[in-house]
């Protein structure tokens, strides 16, 4: 197996001809057409003309199924690629599941290059190029000779040669399109196997939404002295987080002596103070309602 064989089979293409098999097909083309302009069909001219006319039929069949079948895998393209944008789309935004992302990359890629390749060929198949065919004029021409089956059957013959490497490049190019729509299904399935395998094997997708905003209350006082009421919050902040601190300073009052009751009241809810709360980034923290100190009432 050599280098265009190994190549060929992870990604098929057409084989360039070197320049002795372009000699040789050149000097083929030509012993082709002496060949042609030298028979004589005396004995069944319009035997031969029919046989000639099957030839070119066959060889624009050809061309038909061909292209027929381009159209065929173009619309197959036109149907995956929004397939692979769904894909990438997913991947991109951590939607996928847990197979890693190396992996989901990887064959993804391989999907695309053999969906691209196969769009291309297919492409190429439906290309215009120029083919050889008996018009009006040579039919005309035909029948001002004294043979006119035998000039019409050379007529057809030749045209029918000089538009086969043509057909035949047709022919190679929507082969290789089939080769690269094979291997793009293979792929898909893969990726679709990924994620599934990857599970069986233990992976788990880690969370991908950011950590909740988190609240710290830290209070200190002191009888007789100012208090400071201390609120730090963490909000997410891309992969890495920041903190915002906030600090209210209020005058701690002399805590008063407690008297018995004797009426069973509801007790008095203890005082509050009013601590920012977490927001998005950009904005200013709103405040929450966090517990005050036991030793007196805080202002703000």
């Amino acid at each position: 197996m050599n280098w265009h064989s190994f190549a060929s089979a992870i990604f098929p293409y057409i084989e360039p001809l070197t320049p002795a098999q372009k000699i040789d097909e050149a000097q083929r083309l030509r012993r082709d057409r002496a060949a042609i302009r030298a028979a004589v069909w005396n004995s069944n001219e319009e035997r031969a003309l029919d046989e000639a006319q099957k030839v070119a039929a066959a060889e624009m069949e050809r061309v038909r199924t061909a292209e027929g079948k381009a159209t065929t895998y173009l619309a197959v393209l036109a149907a995956l690629v929004p397939v692979i944008i769904t894909l990438q789309a997913a991947n991109w935004e951590k939607k996928a599941g847990p197979a890693p992302d190396a992996a989901r990359l990887f064959v993804l890629t391989l999907a695309t290059v053999y969906v691209a390749g196969a769009g291309f060929n297919a492409f190429k198949t439906l290309q215009v190029r120029g083919f050889q065919k008996v018009g009006e004029s040579e039919i005309a021409a035909a029948w001002r000779t004294p043979n006119p089956l035998r000039k019409l059957t050379r007529g057809t013959l030749l045209a029918t040669r000089n538009s086969r490497d043509v057909v035949n490049e047709k022919v190679s190019r929507i082969l290789v399109t089939h080769e690269h729509l094979l291997r793009a299904f293979g792929i898909f399935i893969l990726l679709l196997l990924l994620d599934p395998l990857f599970y069986a094997m233990g992976f788990r997708n880690v969370a991908q939404e950011p950590p909740s905003p988190k609240v710290i209350v830290i209070q200190k006082s002191a009888t007789g002295f100012p208090s400071k009421l201390k609120c730090t919050i963490t909000l997410p902040e891309g992969a890495s987080s920041r903190q915002i601190t906030r600090t209210v300073i209020s005058e701690a009052r002399p805590r008063r002596p407690v008297k018995p009751r004797t009426d069973r009241r509801r007790a008095a809810p203890s005082s509050t103070q009013l601590c920012p709360q977490s927001a998005p980034t950009g904005t200013t923290p709103a405040l929450q309602i966090a517990p005050a100190s036991q030793d007196g009432a805080i202002g703000p």
